[in-house]
């Protein structure tokens, strides 16, 4: 390893494929030998490093560790079972203590994975989520959404998402991508716009409304499809059904506003989003029924008014139970 360039990297002087390079040549046995020697010769106390007290703090808990864990193996470095692996337990903590004692506390916290935010939205209740990046997103009812507490402007941003979601995502200067995670290996990504998706159980749905997005299936890029605005991607990973068409944008993620537009919705389909949306069961006696399209708007403030302007609107007979709905034709 060029001494250099191992300085360069302890001073946050390095350009990525550099760092690259120092962290490849810490992972393998001669990069472990030469921090076990740091450990005993140069890391004997940690008095003399200009840490403020949380750092301090940090850095001596790590310090105790390394100290039980040197005891322990008895001055004897362990290569690692498989090329690929970044660091054992002691090349990690010694790299940190090294960057904490050289003032690299920012290269520290890029080693160390951010904390994440996982949040969910009862049934019927909607809920606005500002992203660290000053992106929006509104959690429809019975959602989740998970994301690093913290973004790096050098790594792509993420979330990940069960249930219903519409994003306004924030364009970057440097043109940084964000990344929204669904179930079954399924990816959006996009640089700036505006979108929902819906992921629940076997199916999903993402309705672009401005902007440009890909959506990937798997890592295949014969998977991969470029939408635009007023198009809807839609997958059944069960059926193995996929999909893309032409559909209402606005109508898909009309239930922001505290409306529900249908425009040639299946009753299977209502039946549906009331199961997802607001927990209830939905028993249809007549099953000629489900095959039905529906197209109006109704209030959709709670799962009352719902109810209430299914049955005025397309005149059915619904009957409320406590946890369970009957429609019926009048």
């Amino acid at each position: 390893m060029d001494a250099q360039l191992l300085q360069k990297y302890l001073k946050n002087e390095c350009s990525p494929d550099e760092a690259l390079v120092v962290l490849a040549y810490l992972s393998g046995t001669d990069g472990q030998q030469h921090l076990k020697q740091l450990l005993d010769v140069d890391l004997q106390s940690l008095e003399a490093l200009p840490l403020d007290e949380a750092e301090n703090r940090t850095a001596r808990q790590l310090f105790n560790r390394m100290q039980i864990r040197k005891q322990a193996t008895a001055g004897v470095v362990r290569p690692l079972r498989r090329p690929e692996r970044r660091f054992t337990w002691l090349a990690a903590a010694a790299v940190t203590l090294l960057l904490l004692a050289t003032g690299g506390w920012w290269a520290y916290r890029q080693l160390t994975p951010p904390e994440t935010v996982t949040l969910r939205t009862d049934y019927g209740q909607t809920r606005r989520v500002v992203l660290p990046d000053r992106s929006v997103v509104t959690l429809n009812g019975n959602t989740s959404i998970t994301y690093p507490e913290e973004w790096s402007p050098e790594t792509p941003r993420e979330v990940w998402v069960e249930g219903e979601a519409f994003f306004e995502v924030v364009h970057t200067l440097n043109h940084q991508r964000f990344t929204v995670h669904l179930p079954s290996n399924m990816n959006v990504e996009v640089l700036g716009t505006r979108f929902n998706v819906y992921t629940r159980k076997s199916r999903t749905r993402v309705v672009l409304n401005d902007g440009r997005i890909q959506m990937k299936v798997s890592d295949d890029p014969n998977n991969h499809l470029v939408m635009k605005p007023g198009e809807m991607f839609f997958a059944d990973t069960q059926a193995k059904v996929f999909y893309k068409k032409a559909v209402n944008a606005q109508a898909q993620s009309s239930w922001r506003t505290e409306k529900l537009v249908f425009d040639g919705t299946t009753l299977q389909e209502i039946a549906q989003l009331l199961e997802d949306t607001y927990g209830l069961e939905v028993v249809i006696a007549d099953r000629e029924l489900l095959r039905q399209k529906f197209s109006g708007t109704i209030p959709g403030k709670n799962v009352e008014t719902i109810l209430n302007g299914l049955s005025r609107l397309f005149d059915m007979k619904i009957t409320r139970q406590p946890d369970r709905i009957i429609i019926q034709q009048n």
